[in-house]
């Protein structure tokens, strides 16, 4: 057993670096305070010394952190009540909420009283910044200081208490002293802070604060909703532990769910909960026109990555007299109900950094000194825009591309479709969100050379290209303009013509990264296919689900579409993505990876494989790839996806900026055989042969000499 003095030390060891998460914090949200608030007090610019704008993924993940935490605490505040209300903040840090509050809802705040309750050495800190700083004195009027006492600052509206939240007793001490708590209503916020504390003790706040009386309790903090194995569940998890402030709780309260039961379990009987991402998109929180006017702000192309920050974290709402009437509760996906096709897939590891890529396009690439090998082209590497390829071997032959005298320029976003005898056509893509490109680009095959084409219309990136059947023509659907405007036009591509804008007849609204797909063709005059998921323009994820039919008889072509009901009741939205790659091969689509509305899309449903026709499209099976080991489950985020023959595919890249806690890139290069025969409702028995693996080989580097600028 370590003597009491160790066991001191090492506790306040632990406790300074509880206290230093806040302040990366507090800088984050000064950051947004600064670019998103322009109107408004700046409070935080009094506990930051130095200005430092974030990176925009950081900025928007704080700004929903604050408007969710904003939104409850006004709810709380014009809730109708003939008690005083109290709002405590559990672990302050530097927040500056009741200032905030003050100047946004002063008629609610006239008989509010907001105490800060944090370790003694940071409240000391605050209240000296406090004292000193005339703008933040003007919210208490009067006020009395008191070193002897951890209520060491006392006015009608503002107090500060030194305490450690594992000392409820002092705490409810300090509640008596300055309230008549049987007539009080007290909102407790914890933002991110009891998450440090061991669960025992946290559950001890928990459970204490439901037995002051007329209480609420806005907790949030972050959850681990596929596992801790999960890409950014990992990434998250090693940065905390890397800090040397491990997150406590969050493996025995890994899902909302989980939360929901620990709260009811420590004496809250009503609770509503939400992820940050369902919060983004319910108007409680944040409105459509507002969610519009972030983009405006600055630039962000973010919104996969937003994605997967808002669904690890998580905010609940508890009260202790029972709710009659039903809170909002964060959706919930069931045990995998969809039949699993179990398909082998083997793994090429990357050495290094090599295959570091994402956000680029690929394409198979035949040459009679070299065989057949993969192009991944562009794209966001470690360090920014990459101008350069990955060459993936798939023969015995060593790869010996030729050299291109001209080449299009280094740009992430873009798309890559092959048009068979036409050459596959580069289109689009951007620099910056603000910059597009519309230049346009076929390869040869014949030549292994690249050669400029018409360019788009419009500038455009994040679009969706289908290749129409057999045919050399092309169909690209909506696409970002820039960080702020979203194109609602369809535009036909001929290699000969160049392109043509469509009539569009009951035309969905304008998208971006959607999943748009030809599925049939009627002669050589018509074609049919399905939309999907995408993004609406105020970076919510489209739910409807679309039929098309594209008639090119008449002088202009004519595409025309239908909403339809998906089959997919084994997944409700499954269909509904942002970023998903889709791919046809023998009478089926696979749809891999991207990101759902309002939580995280389970793993074990990143692959499905869907069967469709003129009028519905069904869910059959979700896509299990396995080796020796068991089921792999590459990160199918900015990855790309090529079909290189016989129904075997390979996946490339990938990876994601985790928020502010590091970058996690695809560890290698996948490839799988997908053989219908085998699905499950008519499975033979048989097992497909395990494919060959897709071997990164080398990177070819483009010379300045050899871009040519974007006109």
């Amino acid at each position: 057993m370590a003597p009491p003095t160790q066991d001191v030390r090492k506790s306040r060891a632990s406790d300074d670096l509880i206290m230093a998460t806040n302040n990366s914090s507090i800088v984050s949200k000064r950051s947004v305070e600064h670019l998103y608030y322009p109107d408004e007090p700046h409070y935080f610019r009094f506990f930051v010394k130095k200005f430092r704008r974030r990176a925009p993924l950081v900025n928007r993940g704080y700004h929903l952190r604050l408007k969710v935490i904003d939104t409850l605490v006004r709810r709380f505040l014009q809730k109708q009540s003939n008690r005083k209300k109290v709002i405590v903040n559990l672990g302050c840090g530097s927040d500056v909420l009741p200032w905030q509050c003050q100047v946004r809802y002063p008629e609610s705040c006239q008989d509010v009283t907001f105490l800060d309750v944090d370790y003694p050495d940071l409240i000391q800190k605050k209240r000296q910044i406090v004292l000193e700083t005339p703008e933040l004195q003007d919210l208490m009027g009067t006020w009395e200081v008191n070193d002897d006492s951890p209520i060491v600052l006392k006015s009608q509206k503002y107090c500060q208490v030194g305490c450690n939240l594992q000392q409820l007793s002092v705490l409810q001490s300090c509640l008596d002293t300055l309230f008549d708590v049987p007539n009080t209503e007290f909102l407790f916020v914890a933002e991110v802070s009891i998450t440090y504390m061991d669960t025992k003790g946290a559950n001890g706040v928990i459970e204490w604060a439901a037995t002051v009386g007329n209480a609420e309790f806005c907790l949030l903090e972050q959850i681990l909703p596929d596992g801790p194995d999960h890409p950014f569940a990992h990434t998250m998890l090693g940065h905390f532990n890397k800090m040397n402030a491990p997150l406590k709780s969050v493996h025995r309260y890994p899902t909302v769910a989980s939360q929901e039961k620990r709260f009811q379990s420590l004496g809250w009987p009503s609770t509503e909960s939400w992820t940050l991402w369902e919060a983004w998109s319910d108007n409680l929180f944040m409105t459509a026109a507002e969610r519009r006017a972030l983009d405006l702000v600055e630039s962000f192309d973010e919104l996969e990555e937003f994605a997967l920050f808002a669904s690890h974290y998580f905010v609940i709402l508890a009260t202790t007299p029972r709710s009659e009437a039903q809170g909002h509760v964060s959706k919930v996906h069931e045990e995998a109900v969809i039949s699993s096709f179990q398909c082998p897939m083997t793994m090429s590891a990357y050495d290094s950094a090599q295959g570091h890529r994402r956000l680029g396009a690929a394409m198979l690439v035949r040459e009679p000194n070299s065989g057949e090998f993969i192009s991944h082209t562009f794209g966001q590497g470690p360090v920014g825009r990459m101008n350069s390829e990955d060459l993936y071997q798939i023969s015995s032959q060593p790869v010996a591309p030729l050299p291109s005298a001209n080449m299009p320029s280094a740009r992430v976003c873009h798309s890559l479709t092959d048009l068979g005898s036409a050459g596959v056509l580069l289109a689009g893509g951007r620099a910056s969100p603000s910059t597009a490109f519309g230049d346009c680009w076929l390869f040869n095959k014949q030549l292994s050379a690249w050669e400029r084409t018409k360019n788009l219309p419009v500038p455009l990136f994040r679009h969706s290209v289908t290749r129409l059947g057999s045919s050399t023509l092309a169909l690209i659907a909506g696409g970002r303009k820039n960080h702020f405007e979203t194109s609602a036009e369809y535009f036909l591509f001929d290699p000969e013509k160049g392109w043509e804008e469509c009539h569009v007849q009951s035309a969905p609204p304008a998208l971006y990264s959607a999943t748009f797909v030809c599925v049939g063709e009627v002669g050589s005059r018509a074609f049919t296919g399905f939309l999907s998921g995408g993004s609406l323009e105020d970076s919510v994820i489209n739910q409807k689900l679309y039929t098309w039919r594209l008639d090119i008889s008449a002088p202009e072509p004519v595409l025309s579409f239908q909403q339809r009901i998906p089959k997919d009741e084994g997944l409700p939205g499954a269909l509904a993505r942002l970023g998903s790659c889709a791919i046809q091969s023998l009478g089926y689509t696979l749809l891999l990876g991207g990101v759902i509305q309002g939580v995280q899309l389970p793993s074990v449903y990143d692959i499905i494989v869907l069967k469709t026709t003129e009028t519905d499209v069904s869910v059959v099976a979700r896509l299990d790839g396995t080796d020796s080991s068991g089921v792999m489950r590459p990160f199918l985020m900015g990855s790309s996806v090529v079909h290189y023959g016989d129904g075997k595919f390979a996946i490339l890249g990938g990876g994601a900026t985790c928020y502010a806690m590091g970058t996690f890139w695809t560890p290698g290069s996948y490839s799988f055989r997908f053989d219908p025969k085998l699905l499950p409702h008519h499975s033979t028995g048989q097992a497909a042969s395990r494919p060959e693996p897709i071997q990164y080989q080398k990177t070819i580097e483009f010379s300045e000499s050899e871009k040519r600028p974007v006109e």
